[in-house]
């Protein structure tokens, strides 16, 4: 009987306790990341690349920026706008109850508000927040010499916000290439085009010397812009083997008209492929070594000489593949370091320094591109001459400005003088 009494009594005792600690329990609710009690709240907005420890709040964005909105009740958003401009929020937002992480769409609107209007199923918060809207960047063609029925990059930006498109239903913009004194006009479509590259053909009977005027719809109303297409009249030299002042052959003896292994592509035109040292011995270019040469053309340009601020020299330029432009980083251009190059005209007291690297161009990788100069800065202090048919040179130099010896591929072709701006 006692083990049949004891066996009652731990029984009780344990439902006893068991009841204890029930009655002790405290009730904990779980966390729910998409619970919402209220409209949203958007205290501060953040860029989303910020991972630092202490992440700067910003008070505005720009197109296609990923951006974090802390606040309050963000969960369960049904939709989201800048300057009216809806975001998918299916598949470019992400949002729990003190979070979002959206992308700004990248796209132009029709009105500026500067507002974000933030929605969920229990209400809407509006906060200010601009956008910065980029207008059309046109800064002409890659290769200005394009042959005729070739491919050429228009180089720039934005080109597909603003109306630009393969498809004909969609495409609002107009490209045309025209020269009016020879009564020709022609509207060329966009060959190809995505956020950062647009590409267009020219046609075969593109006459040299031509205008290629682009439109569109900017964001107080139409645009234009006209850029040159092959400007041969104004070459400083059509030929470069007639009798030009050449101060030596170290240019002179790399001519070529594209025939030789290796070469280029020709434009039409004879350009110089360097690729030796001063005395022509070797294609090594030894570090600190001079190399420097001139040629000229009796001057046309009156209107540079009057107003050189408005004009600049361009010429096109290629890089074998496997011979960059030398890299001097921090010390190119404006530092100790003049990028090898060196042209100037009408033999300037400072040399002008053309230091690619810095001014963004590495490797053309066999392709031409052009470059433009401002023709002050050419000058050097020289002033060009107000009179037609007077002399004037144009001085060439190459300079490893360097420890390291140099071996290059580079060719130069087409120097010309035109405006600025057309």
């Amino acid at each position: 009987m006692k083990a049949i009494y004891l066996k009652r009594a731990g029984i009780a005792l344990m439902t006893v306790m068991a009841m204890a600690s029930c009655s002790d329990v405290v009730n904990i609710p779980s966390y729910d990341p998409y619970s919402c009690d209220g409209a949203p709240v958007i205290e501060a907005i953040y860029d989303a690349q910020d991972v630092s420890e202490t992440p700067q709040a910003i008070t505005g964005g720009v197109l296609n920026q990923m951006i974090k909105i802390k606040g309050k009740n963000l969960s369960h958003v049904k939709s989201i706008s800048f300057n009216g401009l809806e975001v998918d929020v299916r598949h470019a937002a992400y949002a729990e109850r003190d979070f979002c992480n959206v992308t700004i769409p990248r796209k132009i609107p029709e009105e500026v508000t500067n507002k974000l209007v933030y929605t969920t199923e229990q209400g809407t918060v509006t906060v200010d927040f601009p956008v910065n809207i980029p207008n059309l960047q046109l800064d002409g063609l890659k290769n200005e010499f394009t042959l005729q029925g070739d491919k050429v990059q228009v180089m720039g930006d934005y080109f597909d916000l603003y109306g630009f498109s393969k498809d004909e239903e969609l495409n609002t913009a107009t490209i045309t290439i025209h020269n009016d004194d020879l009564g020709y006009s022609e509207v060329i479509p966009t060959d190809s085009i995505t956020e950062t590259y647009m590409g267009i053909l020219i046609p075969k009977d593109a006459p040299d010397n031509s205008l290629i005027t682009f439109e569109w719809d900017g964001m107080d109303g139409r645009k234009t812009k006209t850029i040159p297409y092959r400007m041969s009249d104004q070459l400083m030299f059509s030929s470069m083997e007639g009798d030009l002042g050449w101060w030596n052959d170290w240019l002179k003896s790399q001519l070529t008209w594209g025939g030789n292994s290796g070469d280029p592509k020709c434009l039409g035109y004879q350009f110089i492929r360097l690729q030796k040292n001063q005395d022509l011995s070797s294609s090594i270019i030894g570090s600190w070594s001079w190399n420097s040469t001139g040629m000229g053309c009796n001057w046309r340009w009156l209107d540079a000489s009057a107003n050189p601020e408005k004009y600049v020299l361009k010429f096109e330029v290629c890089t074998a593949s496997s011979k960059p432009f030398y890299n001097y980083g921090d010390n190119g251009k404006a530092g100790s370091r003049n990028g090898g190059y060196m042209i100037t005209l009408n033999g300037g007291a400072t040399r002008n320094q053309w230091d690619p690297v810095s001014d963004g161009l590495n490797n053309t990788y066999g392709e031409w591109q052009t470059i433009s100069l401002p023709l002050v800065d050419c000058l050097g202090g020289s002033v060009l001459p107000t009179e037609p048919d007077q002399w004037v040179s144009l001085e060439f130099v190459c300079q490893p400005n360097s420890n390291e010896d140099w071996q290059i591929d580079h060719s130069f072709g087409q120097f010309r003088i035109e405006p600025a701006e057309y």
